[in-house]
């Protein structure tokens, strides 16, 4: 059976309540969590989880969390 990639889009839309792309965001920034957690450098989490630079990652996960991927680092210590 072949599916449009939009017919693809608005059912996993429905199914999740979440577009492809909030979904993908969300599963790298979760991803990204355990990595910090185990002391992992911000730049090295950032690319990790497949963000180009370091500032769009940190810019995603503050928008995401509330806090910074750096302060949360610092508080696992």
């Amino acid at each position: 059976m072949k599916v449009s990639p939009r017919t693809l889009e608005r059912s996993f839309t429905r199914e999740t309540g979440l577009s492809m792309r909030q979904w993908r965001l969300r599963a790298r920034l979760l991803r990204a969590l355990p990595l910090l957690q185990k002391g992992g450098s911000v730049t090295d989490v950032a690319f990790a989880c497949g963000y180009e630079s370091t500032s769009s990652f940190i810019a995603a996960f503050r928008q995401f969390f509330g806090s910074t991927p750096g302060a949360l680092g610092r508080k696992a210590e």
